[in-house]
């Protein structure tokens, strides 16, 4: 494979890190390598996606047989017949040193639960067990080292179903960071239980958070960057074990350097910028993703993915978005941020959206932000929170505040109780 192929794939990053024991260095070190070892695997699978199966004939033979449309399964056509291979099969030579490593790691970590999480990954990797090694990292208690590693459903669409991803991350955990991100999630997580909630919709029993100064990104997380992430998606492993939300210090920064200050600089007026500086644009956007992960801890809704089908994860990510940015009051009461902080999570949202209307519609990685992106600003155009003038736009905060509130009882709407076609009519008319 070309390095450069390798490059794409592969982000490594250099945090400033707190001292760390002798026996935690050796441990992240190995973590590294491991996480590494991921990238061939993701390049695999970007070959796979473009094998050019027919859709049609892939959907019929899932009828048949299920493990076609599983996320854990590669598709190919074995002496002309379509058949499901299991990924720690498929990728079984790649996997083993990858393994090994975790189980270097583990037997040299000083923390007993850590250890036994790292042995449940590397024994998921080989063997597909992966619900056991998500429940052993949901139980366990904060820790100053972070991994995640293997499948990652299901960020990355494949053929004709969701498939997941190989990804991997590495980082240590950032304490002023998680300290805040905890308080944000104590009075969000209040406000939303003193709501009607709708009996559609599953409330976990546990939610961790953490902020990470991370050392490296292999397979999807380096091709999307995510910022922040709540994982697990399968809401019944969500109903057993709970939810965690983790937020990445450095790829928040590499995401405002590349796309929110551009956009900033280019869509407002020379007086709107004088107003934001770029640590307001940096903190804002960090806030909007925080409170985007928290929001997802709430809108996790039986059937939507049934319901909707292939638009549930454009509705779902823009629905923790505007929810999110409405969390904001409770904060605001309560004296978290400030009038120009909210503001400023406002701006940085914008200029996001407007960045993915022109970069994302075409991307199969951002398409799904696109849409909602795109949904996002024509609403606000819509309802007289943002007016475009002479190729600059202005924003109302007061009546974006109130027009947030609207979208989010839409969106929440179909996720709750809405069809495809519910989901469809209401993207073609924002999307054009």
């Amino acid at each position: 494979m070309a390095k450069q192929s390798i490059e794409e794939v592969l982000i490594e990053f250099n945090p400033k890190l707190p001292r760390l024991s002798v026996s935690e260095s050796k441990v992240l070190k190995f973590l590294v390598e491991a996480a590494k070892l991921i990238s061939p695997i993701y390049l695999e699978q970007e070959k796979q996606a473009d094998s050019g199966l027919d859709r049609k004939a892939i959907e019929e033979a899932a009828k048949k047989d299920p493990t076609i449309s599983s996320p854990y399964t590669v598709v190919e056509k074995v002496d002309g017949k379509l058949t499901a291979i299991p990924y720690h099969v498929k990728y079984a030579e790649l996997l083993k040193p990858i393994a090994e490593k975790l189980e270097e790691a583990a037997k040299i970590t000083d923390n007993k639960e850590f250890g036994r999480a790292l042995k449940l990954q590397a024994k998921a990797l080989l063997d597909g067990t992966y619900d056991q090694a998500i429940a052993a990292w949901l139980k366990m208690e904060p820790y100053i080292l972070d991994i995640s590693i293997g499948p990652l459903h299901h960020f990355d669409n494949q053929l004709s179903f969701s498939k997941s991803s190989y990804h991997a991350w590495v980082g240590v955990i950032e304490t002023e960071g998680t300290d805040r991100l905890n308080n944000y999630k104590t009075i969000t997580l209040s406000a939303i239980r003193k709501a009607l909630v709708p009996k559609e919709r599953i409330d976990p029993q546990k939610i961790k958070a953490k902020v990470l100064n991370v050392l490296v990104f292999s397979g999807i997380m380096a091709r999307t960057r995510f910022t922040g992430i709540n994982l697990p998606i399968d809401v019944s492993l969500v109903e057993k074990y709970g939810a965690e939300v983790t937020l990445f210090n450095q790829p928040n920064d590499l995401r405002v350097k590349e796309q929110i200050l551009p956009t900033f600089n280019k869509i407002f007026s020379k007086g709107f910028k004088q107003g934001f500086s770029e640590e307001d644009l940096s903190r804002g956007y960090q806030r909007c993703v925080a409170l985007h992960e928290l929001a997802h801890s709430y809108l996790y809704y039986r059937n939507a993915v049934k319901n909707l089908q292939d638009l549930f994860s454009s509705l779902y990510e823009l629905a923790a978005t505007i929810l999110g940015l409405r969390l904001a009051g409770p904060l605001l009461l309560k004296d978290r941020i400030t009038n120009k902080q909210l503001e400023s999570m406002i701006v940085a949202y914008t200029c996001r959206s407007f960045y993915l209307m022109e970069r994302g519609l075409g991307s199969k990685f951002l398409m799904n932000y696109a849409l909602g992106g795109t949904v996002f600003i024509n609403f606000m155009l819509e309802s007289g929170a943002i007016k475009k003038f002479d190729g600059l736009i202005s924003i109302n905060f007061t009546k974006t505040f109130v027009s947030l509130h609207e979208l989010s009882y839409i969106l929440e709407g179909l996720l709750s109780q809405g069809t495809r076609k519910d989901a469809e009519s209401f993207i073609k008319k924002y999307v054009h």
